[in-house]
């Protein structure tokens, strides 16, 4: 096991790496054990001890920024390395984007199958759909505030009298 500031990699071959993340009281062992049989080395295993329910570990926000494209990031599962919907669409997506390749072992997912495409592109598609409603309830709300009398932004620095 390893931490994130010595992600080894040689120049010609792309990383893969391993991300477990368990609470504090759990042993992260069997999620180990299953990334070895799935073909990551043990040195190249990075382990959080964070609850995932609220927000990834910081270990996770060190490795994922180091990844490059054609590198391959495995998790047992996929709430492992997202920890809600939201995140998996927002990370997924940019990860994705980078050419870095996620492999959930115990769900078969692997974005570099047509499965896995097509399911990263759902999520892709959801993002766009969760910014539309985004969208539509500010403008809502901002409607709704201009008929009450009401105007968004902060106040104006200067007086009219001192803008003229």
């Amino acid at each position: 096991m390893t931490t994130t500031s010595s992600l080894r990699r040689t120049p010609q071959a792309p990383a893969v790496v391993g991300y477990v993340r368990a609470a504090a009281n759990q042993s992260p062992a069997p999620q180990i054990s299953t990334l070895m049989r799935a073909g990551v080395a043990e040195e190249s295993i990075y382990i959080e001890h964070a609850n995932g329910h609220k927000t990834a570990g910081p270990e996770r926000d060190l490795l994922l920024p180091q990844l490059r494209s054609g590198d391959t990031i495995t998790v047992t599962r996929l709430d492992r390395l997202f920890y809600s919907v939201q995140n998996l669409i927002v990370v997924g997506t940019d990860l994705r984007d980078r050419g870095i390749r996620i492999h959930a072992v115990e769900q078969h997912i692997d974005s570099n199958t047509l499965e896995g495409r097509d399911f990263f592109g759902m999520m892709s598609v959801f993002a766009s759909l969760h910014l539309i409603f985004v969208r539509a309830a500010t403008n809502d709300g901002l409607a709704a505030a201009r008929a009450r009398g009401k105007t968004g932004g902060r106040r104006p620095l200067l007086t009219p009298e001192q803008a003229e």
